[in-house]
């Protein structure tokens, strides 16, 4: 079972105050605390008193056309890590291949469980389909009955700018942040999901292969734009980087460099470690564990950057 975890010192660093500043607000407030080899920690019931963020509801997408990226492993690497900054996070996975459902421990549940082609077809509703994963995270889970997915929406003429308001507007409005995990494609479900989205972000490994991936995914979004009128909030996120590798950092320096990725380039980068798979492997998250890891590091960066460039947009409007 997955059992994520925050420490005091992550919580103070976030907040910009002391270890003890949180230990007197965890006591003021009268809220839970575990321990765990000396060192204090929150889960996400107390996190959401400590942070108290306030924010509107952000519809995110992981998309991109190749496979093999880690698009499902950074998004429930960073659902779960929301959760620890005190977000009401739901997960919808709308890939076939259910990996985001497996990813999440829940690859037994979804097999009763409605998904979004039994939404789709009227069968069932989206409260139905939701999966407690744990406090803080829910799932709209997949199976291989999704596959028609495309076919359905496209025999019956839905209008893809529609569709998942349509089946989850109400839904959406109870959470923070929504994170949609897409199959390697560019059919009519993840035309529909950019279309929803606040954010698309677009996984990008340092090879030859990942990058032409990312240059047909630009050209299907303005296509989008053309169609629907709708500019898509594209962004780049380098994914599995070895500084030891000549080609991750030649790579990095041509996105810097070209003038229309580094415009839409986020300035998180996932380095390549092996917690990732090892931790899937054990059913587990990255975020079980209090100690300290790169793999760790990265998605909290990246986990903070995506909060706080909303918040920022918040604060303009």
């Amino acid at each position: 079972m997955i059992s994520p975890k925050i420490t005091a010192k992550e919580v103070a660093d976030f907040l910009n105050i002391t270890v003890q500043g949180v230990h007197k607000k965890v006591k003021i407030n009268e809220l839970a605390e575990s321990k765990i080899q000396n060192r204090t920690f929150y889960t996400h019931d107390t996190a959401k008193k400590l942070f108290n963020l306030k924010y509107k509801t952000t519809i995110l997408t992981t998309s991109v056309v190749k496979g093999g990226v880690g698009k499902t492993t950074i998004s429930d690497s960073l659902a779960i890590r929301a959760t620890l900054y005190g977000l009401k996070v739901l997960c919808i996975d709308a890939d076939q291949q259910a990996n985001l459902t497996k990813g999440l421990c829940m690859g037994e549940s979804a097999k009763t469980c409605p998904i979004i082609i039994d939404i789709a077809e009227n069968k069932a509703s989206a409260n139905e389909a939701l999966l407690q994963v744990l406090p803080g995270l829910d799932l709209i889970p997949s199976r291989l009955d999704n596959v028609t997915l495309d076919n359905y929406l496209m025999v019956n003429r839905i209008n893809p700018a529609k569709f998942f308001h349509s089946i989850f507007g109400n839904i959406f409005k109870k959470y923070d942040l929504v994170i949609i995990d897409c199959p390697p494609t560019l059919g009519s479900t993840v035309c529909s999901a950019m279309l929803a989205s606040d954010i698309v972000i677009a996984p990008l490994n340092p090879d030859i292969y990942s990058f032409e991936g990312i240059e047909i995914m630009h050209k299907e979004i303005l296509n989008i734009y053309e169609q629907f009128d709708k500019k898509i909030n594209l962004k780049i996120l380098l994914n599995k980087f070895d500084s030891k590798t000549i080609l991750s950092t030649q790579y990095l320096t041509e996105l810097i460099n070209d003038k229309k990725y580094s415009q839409i380039l986020l300035k998180s980068i996932i380095r390549t470690s092996q917690d990732f798979p090892n931790c899937k492997n054990k059913g587990k998250s990255i975020f079980d564990s209090i100690k300290k890891s790169t793999a760790k590091e990265d998605i909290d960066q990246l986990t903070r950057e995506i909060i706080t460039e909303h918040m920022n947009k918040q604060g303009e409007e």
